[in-house]
């Protein structure tokens, strides 16, 4: 049960981080890639993908829990909701690892290259979007009335 609750719990910092990110990156696309705002955003992007991380580690446990608490179990809403967690599991591991590049830039004392905004901007508008899905799949198998 625990396991449950801290899926639910993390995963709305995941839909709620992915969006504010990407307006972070495109408020700042234009700064110098080695500033303060810059190096918030690198990092938020690494805690994110922790973040996400434990999402998916959690999943399996919180459907086995759901599994005992719900009947009729909704399979297919599980299996698609798995699917698309994934999904957006593996595109915030890789917006965590250009955060990771982009922090080993500046830790070597180099601007870390320009291209990775426009990388940035595109994976995490792509990841927010994935994400609602998934969130809107998520309250399916909670409430499979609403359907």
């Amino acid at each position: 049960m625990i396991a449950n609750w801290i899926h639910i719990i993390i995963v709305h910092l995941a839909v709620i981080g992915t969006p504010w990110l990407a307006y972070r990156v495109l408020a700042h696309r234009r700064s110098p890639m080695d500033t303060t705002p810059w190096k918030h955003t690198f990092s938020g992007l690494v805690i994110l993908a922790i973040i996400s991380s434990i999402a998916y580690v959690t999943g399996p446990e919180a459907a086995d829990w759901t599994k005992q608490v719900l009947v009729p179990f909704p399979q297919n809403q599980v299996e698609d909701h798995a699917l698309w967690g994934r999904i957006a599991f593996v595109i915030q591991g890789i917006a965590g690892l250009l955060g990771i590049m982009g922090w080993a830039s500046i830790l070597q004392e180099e601007k870390p290259d320009r291209r990775i905004s426009s990388i940035l901007l595109g994976l995490l508008i792509i990841n927010t979007l994935v994400l609602l899905y998934t969130a809107h799949l998520g309250g399916f198998i909670r409430r499979m009335d609403l359907m």
